[in-house]
């Protein structure tokens, strides 16, 4: 069974096991430990747990219309996914993606869409996305550190 939980201390031996494929980490962050300590009050780190094992990582931005003049306070931004590279091909960032919109109305009431980028030549992830509902915006974000990013979103609800 997958579920969706808030980060815990307890988990962090799991988490410092994740690792995706090297030619992924331009697209997502590496050395999980460093980067959860620098996560700021209002990035909320994520577990993905399939029978009781940490097989994924992602942050809930609160702040992600602070950061990103696209977005809006009623969108929560979906930062950082990643799945460990033995568990990835299974489905599970899809199923996770599923299971976000109830997580998140039941958790993050106040927002009424998430908002995510990825970037264009992640095609794996930007298909995955569009297949768990989110929809490309149209416009691209320039900011990103290694290109262009398409700009998804889909509702909370």
């Amino acid at each position: 069974m997958l579920v969706i939980e808030k980060y815990n201390k307890s988990r962090d031996a799991e988490v410092e096991k994740l690792r995706v494929k090297p030619e992924q980490i331009q697209f997502t962050v590496d050395r999980l430990g460093e980067f959860i300590l620098s996560l700021k009050e209002d990035e909320h780190p994520h577990l993905i747990i399939e029978n009781d094992q940490v097989v994924g990582f992602f942050v809930l931005d609160l702040s992600y219309s602070d950061a990103y003049s696209f977005s809006d306070p009623k969108a929560l931004g979906v930062r950082a996914l990643l799945i460990d590279q033995n568990h990835q091909g299974l489905g599970i960032a899809s199923k996770a993606m599923n299971l976000l919109p109830s997580y998140v109305t039941s958790n993050y009431p106040e927002f009424e869409r998430l908002q995510l980028t990825v970037n264009c030549r992640n095609k794996a992830a930007y298909n995955c996305y569009l297949k768990c509902g989110f929809e490309d915006t149209g416009n691209l974000y320039l900011g990103g550190p290694v290109g262009p990013q398409h700009i998804m979103q889909r509702t909370a609800a």
